[in-house]
C-alpha cells in the first residue's frame, strides 16, 4: 500500500480530526501531520486512541516519526497490525 492508495474507514478519519482539529476533510493521505500540529503529546494521544479503537498494539519498532508522518503512513501501519491480529 502506498500513501496515495489508501482506503481507511470513517473511524480513522474521525479520530484524526478529533486529535488534530486543523485537518480538513477529505483527508489527504500525504498530509504532513507535524505541519498541522502533531506534536509529541498529540502523537501519544493518537497512538492510545488508535490502539483502543482498533484493538491492536502497534509494535515499538513501528513507533517512529515515519509512521506518524502522514495519514497514509499511519494507516498502512495500523492496517498491517489489524491484519496480523486477524491472522
Amino acid at each position: 500500500m502506498t500513501t496515495t492508495d489508501v482506503s481507511w474507514d470513517a473511524g480513522f478519519q474521525e479520530l484524526l480530526t478529533s486529535v488534530l482539529p486543523r485537518i480538513t476533510v477529505p483527508l489527504d493521505p500525504a498530509l504532513d501531520l507535524k505541519a498541522i500540529g502533531l506534536d509529541s503529546m498529540a502523537t501519544i494521544e493518537l497512538l492510545v486512541r488508535l490502539e483502543d479503537q482498533y484493538d491492536v498494539e502497534i509494535p515499538e519498532d513501528r513507533l517512529t516519526a515515519a509512521t506518524f508522518a502522514t495519514p497514509g503512513a499511519l494507516w498502512a501501519v495500523l492496517a498491517a497490525q489489524r491484519g496480523a491480529v486477524r491472522a
